[in-house]
């Protein structure tokens, strides 16, 4: 779902006991910190998106087999 940028702002933003601050996120990608916060943005709306998405899956799948 994520590309290696995305997944790399996400897990070190949303994942990782200490996140890392937008600063040193910008300071390893090259950008600002308004880039980096806009891709953590973007990122999070992809996962949330493919878990509603399994979850409708899940859910068909189990109407279906009853």
């Amino acid at each position: 779902v994520l590309n290696p940028r995305e997944r790399r702002i996400f897990e070190a933003r949303r994942l990782a006991d200490e996140p890392m601050t937008l600063e040193d996120l910008a300071a390893e990608f090259g950008v600002s910190r308004e880039r980096v916060r806009q891709i953590e943005v973007r990122a999070f709306e992809k996962v949330q998106s493919a878990v509603k998405g399994t979850i409708a899956r899940q859910e068909a799948a189990l109407e279906a087999a009853h």
